[in-house]
């Protein structure tokens, strides 16, 4: 009967390990030190760049050989007061404009993954969810690249978007002589390593 037993129990864990080795489910630990998130915009006197100081990242996908199989889940948040640039006018007026003390946070999550393709360690793709600024939610789709090797997956990307759409009012400084565009750029390099 323990013989029995044991076997049993021997061809369960086999069947568990292979299992978990096809799903190849993962999860991603963020390397902040090797990531960041940059915006960039234009005004009617010159162009601008902003860093997001801080800023969490969680992602779980399916990886097999090296390989994106499937993006499960992602969830980035933001703090709006971490955003500043090399001018503190230009800096006070996004965190006003993002009503910082109201909004402290920017959050992203993804709903699916789309025309993904992954091949020798490349991969592309458009993740499609929801976007929360400044109180307004709106859907969006962000196209990424990614690369693995090394132990580490690198996430790149950048996505349009229009300030007013999410209520936003572009901001402006010395008394209206400087006006920024509607339309700013969010670029991200994204460094991960798998737990």
């Amino acid at each position: 009967m323990k013989t029995f037993v044991s076997k049993v129990w021997f061809y369960c864990n086999i069947l568990f390990v292979i299992t978990n080795g096809a799903n190849g489910q993962q999860t991603l630990t963020l390397i902040p030190s090797e990531s960041r998130i940059i915006i960039k915009g234009t005004s009617n006197l010159h162009d601008w760049e902003e860093n997001v100081e801080k800023f969490s990242v969680n992602v779980s996908m399916k990886m097999l050989n090296n390989e994106i199989q499937g993006i499960n889940s992602v969830h980035v948040t933001c703090k709006s007061s971490s955003i500043v640039s090399d001018h503190d006018i230009m800096t006070n007026k996004t965190l006003e404009a993002l009503r910082t003390d109201k909004y402290p946070e920017i959050v992203f999550t993804m709903e699916s993954a789309e025309k993904l393709v992954s091949v020798y360690g490349k991969a592309s793709g458009i993740l499609s969810g929801y976007l929360t600024m400044a109180g307004t939610t709106k859907r969006i789709n962000i196209a990424f690249e990614g690369n693995m090797s090394n132990n580490r997956v690198v996430i790149t990307g950048s996505k349009d978007i229009n300030m007013n759409d999410f209520k936003i009012k572009p901001p402006t400084a010395m008394l209206g002589t400087l006006k920024t565009g509607e339309t700013v750029v969010v670029s991200f390099h994204l460094q991960f390593q798998p737990v």
